[in-house]
């Protein structure tokens, strides 16, 4: 599922195609569809962002500052910075997103990611909901958290959210090696 040239479709019309996955660098290529992509704040303790708008308008925001983007332009992530990924402003947007390097969560998350959205799983925008998010890291112990909330509780709130969603039949993908 996460070999290069896989794509994922939802019934929003959302396209994910994996580019890249090696241990150095996990790269993606979403079309979105106006009106999807709108995540939440968040940041990355154990890798880099870097997005680049190919086709229509974006907005993304690093360190809580809005950036609008063309195509061809690019918004740099580092470590510890509070970001939104950029989403369509009006209409469609295409844009690529590589995370480097690539940490241990990544798999976990883009192959439970890419079934939930082909499943129509995904919240309105095609992002994954607050209880796929948790039952994701309770597995994968990946270093991402919401921005604004202690990491601490975000933690426990994975360990309860993460298992009652499990009790659910909510399980995360864990791609083979």
């Amino acid at each position: 599922m996460l070999e290069p040239g896989h794509v994922a479709h939802s019934p929003r019309g959302t396209v994910v195609e994996v580019l890249e996955n090696t241990p150095d660098r996990f790269r993606v290529r979403r079309t979105f569809p106006p009106g999807t992509g709108a995540g939440k704040s968040h940041y990355h303790l154990d890798g880099s962002e870097r997005f680049t708008v190919i086709e229509g308008a974006a907005v993304g925001s690093v360190e809580g500052e809005d950036r609008l983007l063309a195509p061809g332009e690019v918004m740099e992530v580092p470590p510890g910075s509070p970001h939104v990924h950029p989403h369509p402003i009006d209409g469609r947007a295409v844009i690529e997103h590589e995370i480097f390097p690539r940490p241990d969560f990544v798999p976990i998350f883009f192959a439970s990611y890419l079934t939930w959205l082909e499943e129509g799983r995904c919240d309105a925008q095609d992002e994954p909901t607050l209880a796929q998010v948790m039952a994701i890291l309770r597995i994968a112990h990946g270093n991402t958290w919401v921005t604004g909330v202690p990491v601490v509780a975000q933690k426990g709130l994975a360990a309860i959210v993460g298992r009652v969603a499990a009790m659910r039949g909510l399980r995360p993908v864990v791609p083979s090696r």
